[in-house]
C-alpha cells in the first residue's frame, strides 16, 4: 500500500441487499483508520474502525474488496 490509500474507497462483497463501503482515513503504517458505511432498506449506519494493514491487503488480493466507483455528487 502507499500513501495513495489515503482516501481510498473500497466496496465489499457481503450480504445481497447491503451496500457496503470502506473509506481509508488514515494511515498508521501497520494498519488504517476506517469508515465503513453500510445501506440496508435505506437506513445507512456508520462505524469507524482499525484495520490491519496485512488484513486489508488479504481483502484486496482476494477480491472481498475492491475499489468503489466514484461517488456521485448530489443533486439538490
Amino acid at each position: 500500500m502507499t500513501d495513495s490509500t489515503h482516501g481510498a474507497r473500497y466496496k465489499v462483497k457481503g450480504i445481497d441487499g447491503v451496500e457496503t463501503y470502506i473509506r481509508v482515513l488514515a494511515d498508521h503504517g501497520d494498519g488504517y483508520d476506517i469508515l465503513i458505511t453500510s445501506i440496508s432498506d435505506g437506513r445507512v449506519k456508520e462505524s469507524s474502525e482499525f484495520i490491519a494493514r496485512e488484513l486489508l491487503e488479504a481483502c484486496l488480493r482476494t477480491g472481498y474488496i475492491c475499489a468503489a466507483p466514484a461517488e456521485k455528487a448530489a443533486i439538490a
